[in-house]
């Protein structure tokens, strides 16, 4: 299996550069780490109507996201959506892709299946188990090329999703894909604003993705551009009133939201559908 790997690797470096193998926020990982989920008011853990949760909303938005990720780890098992992405990748905006997304949190497993729009993968799969890990530890994502003169060279190959390549084509790693690594992001950049005293995040009103009442959530940091300390100069998140996930995110290089970075939308969500081991198969 190593040797296969490594042939394929090659292979697919030389024909296709990097795997379109992520989705969300642009930055430096190395310099914001999650601070692991942060203990929420007992006083919000009880909030449930409407009401209240857009009085904390207002009052403490952060306060509001934390309850939601909490939410999720308590009753979130595995879901299905539609994530329609596009992203400023070098110096120019991607295709609007289209993306059927399968996540599972035990083992956890990232399947993406390109419905439109596909450009370096069709298909790209990570299971958090040992065949997907090369001998030198890497974590890897098997990916079925978009070209069909490729795949008639290769039907699909195993990529590194952490390296340089990877990182050209895209802005998140596979594994981090999906509600949680949403969360864990927001909360570990914010702690590393709040430190550093410039963290400006405030309740943005009532909005609506998919047809589902959301509430909005901005943040303004100091952008510095990809290699700096944040992701972006504004954050637009929408949390979806009932359940408190994160269903789009709107990610700009400028306050006034005209250049943008990336904009994630999850649409069609259905979870805990009941998948079996099929649902995960290359």
């Amino acid at each position: 299996m190593a040797d296969r790997r490594e042939i394929l690797y090659v292979t697919g470096v030389l024909v296709v550069a990097g795997a379109a193998l992520a989705w969300i926020v642009t930055g430096n990982p190395a310099t914001a780490r999650s601070p692991g989920p942060v203990p929420v008011e007992r006083e919000a853990l009880q909030i449930t109507d409407q009401q209240n949760l857009g009085a904390l909303a207002q009052r403490d938005p952060m306060a509001l996201v934390r309850l939601g990720r909490e939410r999720y780890e308590a009753t979130v098992r595995e879901y299905r959506c539609v994530l329609v992405k596009q992203e400023l990748l070098a110096t120019k905006l991607s295709p609007v892709q289209e993306v059927e997304l399968r996540y599972r949190e035990s083992p956890r497993a990232v399947y993406m299946i390109w419905k439109a729009n596909a450009e370096g993968a069709r298909r790209a799969l990570y299971i958090d188990q040992s065949d997907f890990v090369n001998e030198q530890g890497q974590k890897l994502a098997r990916v079925e090329p978009a070209g069909a003169v490729v795949r008639l060279l290769v039907k699909d190959i195993f990529l590194p999703m952490h390296g340089p390549e990877a990182r050209k084509a895209s802005r998140r790693a596979l594994d981090e894909a999906g509600f949680r690594a949403s969360f864990e992001l927001l909360e570990a950049y914010n702690a590393v604003a709040a430190q550093r005293g410039v963290l400006d995040l405030r309740y943005g009103g009532i909005g609506s993705v998919d047809g589902r009442p959301t509430y909005v959530i901005v943040r303004d940091l100091p952008y510095d551009g990809p290699t700096g300390a944040f992701p972006d100069a504004r954050m637009v998140l929408h949390l979806d009133q009932e359940w408190l996930l994160p269903v789009a995110i709107f990610s700009y290089a400028d306050h006034a939201e005209t250049a943008l970075l990336g904009s994630y939308v999850f649409s069609k969500v259905e979870l805990n559908p009941g998948f079996d081991e099929e649902a995960f198969k290359f």
